[in-house]
């Protein structure tokens, strides 16, 4: 899987240089600064064949974290799916749902990198008319209640 370097995961606290400047300001978040960096580099989006392989991770991911729902959400856009996965309807539901995902990402836009985080869930980056966004997949199995 292809890594971004010039992006700084939210949960990381190190601030990296290199060659370009980027202005940063004590009021700006590591989400500002990854948008910044993603701007000036002008990040390439990854292949259908490193799509496949994080595809094949997240199936993983799904099959072992997520034991009914997750939500892909991007907070900026107010924008948020949620995957219910129904072992009983499909005989395998975490490939379906990582299939899916895949799609929902590529519908949106430019997909430029995706990560898993130290919590968990997965870090999205994608470019969408001109502008970057972050997305989260998380577990999502506490915030349903179902009566």
């Amino acid at each position: 899987m292809r890594k971004n370097n010039n992006i700084i995961p939210f949960h990381n606290n190190m601030k990296k240089k290199n060659k370009k400047s980027y202005e940063v300001t004590n009021e700006m978040s590591l989400y500002e600064l990854n948008k910044q960096i993603l701007e000036k580099t002008k990040a390439k989006p990854l292949t259908p064949l490193e799509l496949a392989s994080i595809q094949q991770k997240i199936d993983d991911w799904f099959n072992m974290e997520i034991d009914t729902y997750a939500m892909l959400l991007c907070n900026e856009r107010k924008d948020f799916t949620v995957f219910h996965l129904y072992e009983n309807q499909n005989p395998n539901p975490t490939a379906i749902a990582a299939s899916e995902l895949i799609g929902c990402l590529t519908d949106r836009g430019e997909v430029l990198s995706i990560d898993e985080t130290q919590d968990k869930a997965w870090e999205i980056w994608l470019k969408i008319k001109n502008k970057y966004y972050c997305y989260y997949l998380f577990k999502y199995d506490d915030a349903v209640i179902e009566c």
